[in-house]
């Protein structure tokens, strides 16, 4: 394995292994997480249920990244996915902690959409 094989194996790594061990607490303490839901979200929708379905998300999307499965469609759509989080934070809470650590997620996700490494992928999409 060459340098950018390892870089590009622990960008994969980075990514899901956030998304899929956020993503399983979502499913099985939906209850810790629906705080975090927006108010007009929890308006038209139960908050754990809201929580749960965003959770299986993360792990499809997690899953998909570490497989290398249609890697750029995985890593365009993780970066939405951060940046909603994102505006969802700021709108909620302003300018926190927790808004700088999923900044630097969103960036993670960025940098695996340009990266144009092909190692360990199930397809080169």
């Amino acid at each position: 394995m060459n340098r950018d094989q390892a870089r590009h194996i622990l960008t994969r790594l980075s990514l899901a292994v956030i998304f899929i061990g956020i993503g399983t607490w979502e499913i099985l303490s939906p209850s810790y997480w629906s705080y975090y839901i927006p108010q007009f979200l929890a308006n038209f929708a139960n908050p754990l249920t809201l929580t749960m379905i965003h959770g299986v998300i993360l792990v499809v999307l997690g899953l998909a990244v570490l497989i290398g499965a249609y890697l750029r469609i995985a890593s365009i759509l993780s970066a939405l996915m951060m940046l909603s989080i994102l505006v969802a934070l700021v709108t909620m809470f302003g300018f926190t902690d927790i808004v700088i650590r999923d900044l630097a997620v969103l960036l993670v996700a960025i940098a695996l959409y340009f990266d144009d490494t092909r190692y360990l992928r199930v397809n080169n999409k």
